[in-house]
């Protein structure tokens, strides 16, 4: 965050510090409370520099929920590796789900917008996430089912199904941590989902020859 004040700053960096006072604003108020002249006060400029950056209302708006956006989705697809993977599906998974997390717990006011409802939103809040999900969606499903072929199973589970439940799972272990981190911690949620795995049935792949001879 840029501190607020009327110093001069170059036009990326004020739209960034203009568009955390807004974040402030709308966690703390809701988005009825933003107007050109709030943003104005709280960030100690002149409302012309607000309008010079955004246009109007709609336009700071518009910028907000697009950044948030933007940055949930960087920090999901950041943890979401790549095909192909060499490396075993549930310990990767295990590390996606402790990395997401610590990203959610370094980033409260980000994943409040995000997941939790605002007074006031507008519906451009909805489509954006709407979207975002499904972007990570799209992420989701290739590993999911390269995830449940590397590691032989359950057999016959729907992979679709498997993909929106991780997805699921995901999300409501961002609220929590955001709602109580002292309590939901990354390791916690982490050290959950490898025991949840460690119940899953998984093929023996030892080698053939480590089997006695009948």
């Amino acid at each position: 965050m840029v501190p607020p004040g009327p110093r001069r700053l170059p036009p990326e960096l004020r739209r960034q510090q203009l568009l955390d006072v807004v974040t402030q604003i709308v966690l703390d108020e809701g988005f009825g409370a933003v107007s050109i002249d709030r943003v104005a006060r709280d960030a100690d400029i002149a409302r012309t520099v607000v309008y010079a950056q955004f246009g109007n209302l709609e336009g700071l708006l518009n910028a907000l929920i697009d950044r948030a956006s933007s940055r949930a989705v960087g920090q999901v697809s950041a943890v979401i590796p790549e095909l192909p993977v060499t490396r075993d599906p549930d310990v990767l998974l295990v590390d996606a789900i402790r990395a997401f997390t610590t990203l959610v717990r370094d980033h409260p006011r980000l994943w409040r917008l995000v997941l939790f409802p605002v007074e006031g939103a507008p519906t451009l809040v909805r489509d954006r996430i709407t979207e975002g999900r499904a972007a990570v969606f799209a992420l989701l499903v290739p590993l999911v089912e390269w995830g449940v072929r590397e590691r032989g199973g359950p057999d016959g589970i729907d992979t679709e199904l498997l993909a929106r439940g991780l997805l699921t799972m995901g999300e409501d272990a961002a609220r929590i941590i955001v709602a109580d981190p002292e309590r939901f911690t990354p390791d916690r949620i982490a050290d959950f989902t490898a025991t949840l795995l460690g119940a899953l049935a998984r093929p023996d792949r030892r080698p053939r020859e480590d089997v006695p001879p009948g």
